[in-house]
């Protein structure tokens, strides 16, 4: 399993961040998120391109889009479909088997995402799924969602979507400027729904930094830190507590630091 990250260049300095003073930021809620579950037509795997192209409404519009396979007790992610999690504000990317998809630079020099349209791309590199593909975006306007390949079926679904930012993570002490933050994060936590689901992780420091934290609720428990690993994609098929520990210091291209998306039922 590979992750790649993309990061764009800072454009913002640490030290104007914290001059800027801190801009509080809530929780996602249900009533900004939308999604859509793709389903293959017929009992044959296969592959599965196509693009969702959306307007961001605020500075914590995103995405994140995954495949699961199994039921109940027995559904986990499906690494044959390119995960990603995309926030508008940056190209803080993560995406699974080395997807070489281009990220799409900021409009503006990056100064706030808000109004920018950019497409992200669906895709699972030529592989063919027996999988369920779920796409789940929060706070988008305008949201066209184009399947390409053959033989899969949409429906709507609207996603609990919840959201941990650099602002509202409690014992942090960061400011934010437009979509950029700086200060040091300790972590933070989300409860996880009935029937389990995916969490996104990020740390703060891909404009520069140190220390390190832990993701944990999941599979393992997932080390992360500025110079390493600095995103983390993990499921849990049933009820859990993702939880962030450890601190770390630094700035970073996007204030969304763990999103967490329920599994339907």
């Amino acid at each position: 399993m590979n992750v790649l990250v993309v990061r764009r260049a800072a454009t913002l300095a640490i030290a104007a961040l914290l001059g800027a003073g801190l801009v509080p930021l809530a929780h996602a809620s249900d009533s900004q998120a939308i999604g859509w579950i793709l389903t293959r037509v017929g009992n044959s795997a296969r592959p599965i391109e196509g693009t969702l192209e959306a307007s961001a409404v605020s500075n914590e519009s995103a995405v994140v889009m995954f495949a699961t396979l199994g039921s109940k007790e027995h559904r986990h992610i499906d690494y044959r479909f390119t995960t990603t999690t995309a926030e508008w504000g940056g190209d803080a990317w993560v995406r699974l088997n080395g997807s070489g998809a281009p990220s799409v630079p900021c409009a503006a020099a990056c100064q706030s995402p808000v109004g920018f349209r950019r497409t992200v791309y669906v895709t699972s590199n030529g592989r063919a799924l027996s999988s369920t593909v779920y796409v789940a975006a929060f706070d988008m306007q305008d949201p066209t969602l184009t399947i390409t390949s053959p033989g899969w079926s949409i429906r709507k679904w609207r996603p609990h979507w919840q959201e941990l930012s650099t602002s509202d993570a409690s014992g942090s002490t960061s400011v934010t400027a437009m979509h950029e933050s700086a200060g040091t994060y300790r972590g933070g936590q989300l409860a996880g729904g009935r029937y389990g689901s995916l969490v996104s992780a990020f740390v703060p420091c891909d404009l520069g930094g140190s220390g390190s934290v832990s993701l944990s609720g999941g599979t393992r428990v997932w080390p992360m830190s500025c110079d390493r690993a600095s995103s983390v994609v993990d499921a849990s098929p049933g009820r859990t507590t993702w939880r962030v520990t450890g601190e770390i210091t630094g700035a970073g291209s996007a204030t969304g630091v763990l999103i967490v998306v329920d599994f339907p039922r």
